[in-house]
């Protein structure tokens, strides 16, 4: 009976043991990543490129970091990217470059989506700002740009001699007075940021007014030749490897890696006109006696005893996460021609008063901060 005992004993734990294993093979089942849908379609366009054309126009570096997950480099090999990862990944010759393999016809396509964009945009933003459904940080920046547009006349407007001198003057002078400017400028960081249900009234530009946005087509400036457009979408996937079923990254017939899509971010690009009408309609315009506030503190190298402002075309960039319909980033770019009636202190006293018209941008960007839904 005893030896009976033992020997079901016995069995009984290899039965166990059994149990085991399987239950550990059932425990290690492959999960592939979850793929992501977009919630909102915007028809938007891809440009697909094939490796035998790329490689005419592209120097090997960055040919190479475009097919780096390409196993089999073959001129029929191809890649897609959106418009905004073109304009990201290359400049100068390059750029042209890859743009020359846009036909017109692809263009025309990319585009046809502008007013589903533009109202896609704007029903996003003025929600936030209606709602407060996000909470919100942001971070102001200004600068002037130093180039040939920094012009000096006298009070009747003729052109002054020795532009070049009284450019480096006022470059010196600028950019000592604009080592203080932080204390002029908006800043909330993201342990500052507003509560969720907050009054954004006076926190998203147009500040005071209840939308942020009421931009239509006809305030959005295009430029053929700079290859800028109104408004357009760009998708971009974040991918993750697919597996097989060993948990090892998976490949199709070809050798070539699988890919998931696992997350989608939409990048907005939309231009505004340089018209006080149209800026006006997104964007923050200060009066002139804020400005001069702002001027304070170069007091100690120049006068400012007026101003006037003039817009070139703004930007508004929006990062947007696109299987939730969540802006995270949003980017306002106020691009302004400012003409003041100065008078130099120190070297160039003797001059009196001039004009000078500079360039310059305030740049804005603000962080939208989401509840995580349980």
């Amino acid at each position: 009976m005893k030896k009976l005992i033992f020997k079901l004993s016995g069995v009984l734990i290899i039965f166990a043991m059994m149990i085991s294993i399987f239950a550990g093979c059932a425990g290690s089942v492959v999960e592939n990543p979850e793929a992501a849908t977009v919630k909102t379609d915007l028809r938007d366009a891809y440009f697909t490129f094939s490796y035998g054309d790329l490689r005419k126009v592209l120097p090997g570096d960055k040919l190479a970091s475009l097919f780096e997950s390409t196993n089999k480099k073959t001129d029929d090999k191809t890649v897609t990217l959106s418009y905004y990862e073109i304009c990201t990944k290359f400049d100068g010759e390059d750029l042209e470059g890859v743009l020359s393999l846009i036909t017109d016809e692809e263009k025309a396509a990319f585009i046809g989506n502008q007013v589903p964009v533009l109202n896609y945009f704007n029903d996003l933003i003025n929600d936030i700002k209606k709602t407060g459904k996000a909470n919100v940080a942001y971070d102001e920046n200004f600068w002037i740009t130093h180039d040939s547009r920094v012009v000096f006349k006298d009070l009747k407007g003729n052109e002054l001699e020795d532009q070049d001198k009284f450019r480096a003057a006022f470059k010196l002078y600028a950019d000592k007075s604009l080592q203080n400017i932080d204390s002029y400028l908006l800043y909330r960081g993201q342990d500052e940021a507003t509560q969720t249900g907050a009054d954004l009234k006076n926190e998203i530009y147009p500040f005071g007014e209840d939308y942020a946005s009421k931009l239509t087509l006809d305030d959005l400036y295009a430029s053929i030749k700079e290859n800028i457009y109104p408004v357009y979408s760009s998708l971009v996937p974040s991918q993750e490897h697919a597996l097989d079923e060993n948990g090892d990254n998976a490949k199709d017939e070809d050798g070539e890696y699988i890919f998931v899509n696992t997350d989608y971010t939409r990048t907005i690009i939309i231009n505004v006109k340089g018209e006080r009408d149209s800026v006006e309609k997104a964007f923050t315009i200060r009066d002139t006696d804020e400005i001069l506030k702002e001027f304070e503190c170069a007091s100690a190298y120049m006068d400012v005893n007026s101003v006037e402002i003039n817009f070139e075309p703004c930007k508004i960039t929006a990062t947007i996460n696109a299987v939730s319909d969540q802006i995270a980033y949003c980017t306002y770019e106020k691009n302004m021609i400012v003409t003041a009636n100065l008078t130099f202190k120190g070297p160039l006293s003797e001059y009196g008063n001039v004009l000078v018209t500079f360039p310059c941008t305030s740049s804005i960007t603000y962080s939208f901060g989401w509840e995580t839904e349980e």
